[in-house]
């Protein structure tokens, strides 16, 4: 199999289209090379991602320009010629598994509304309960 797991940042928002009666969210991941140039400089591979089905959804909702994601999947080479008639090619990844980007705290507790001021994300979730230590069974 051609397994591939990656981590990058996202190069801009995620796109979506359909394919037959399937969603599918496609996004690009700049990864760092591992090694420096002559000047010091790494460099930048991009992926292309794509995602089906219902994980697409999940895409789309937490993915977005610039976060810090890993991803792993199966990967293929796309080969083309461009209108120069020079060869082309590009890294796909039909991904399987991703992990949702961390963000920085601050950002986290303006992008979710139903946060309390403490930033405790469960302050709204439902009827409060009254517990005391007796409750505990430790």
């Amino acid at each position: 199999m051609r397994n591939m797991a990656i981590t990058g940042n996202i190069g801009k928002d995620p796109q979506t289209r359909h394919v037959g009666n399937s969603e599918v969210a496609d996004f690009t991941i700049a990864v760092r090379q591992n090694r420096p140039d002559r000047n010091g400089n790494y460099g930048v591979d991009w992926v292309r991602c794509s995602v089906f089905g219902k994980r697409a959804d999940t895409i789309m909702k937490y993915f977005h320009k610039g976060d810090n994601v890993a991803v792993s999947g199966q990967w293929s080479v796309n080969q083309w010629t461009n209108q120069q008639g020079e060869p082309q090619f590009a890294v796909e990844l039909n991904v399987n598994d991703f992990d949702l980007p961390q963000r920085p705290r601050q950002q986290r507790s303006s992008n979710h509304n139903n946060q309390s001021e403490s930033g405790d994300p469960f302050a709204n979730s439902g009827d409060s309960i009254d517990i005391t230590g007796d409750d505990l069974p430790f």
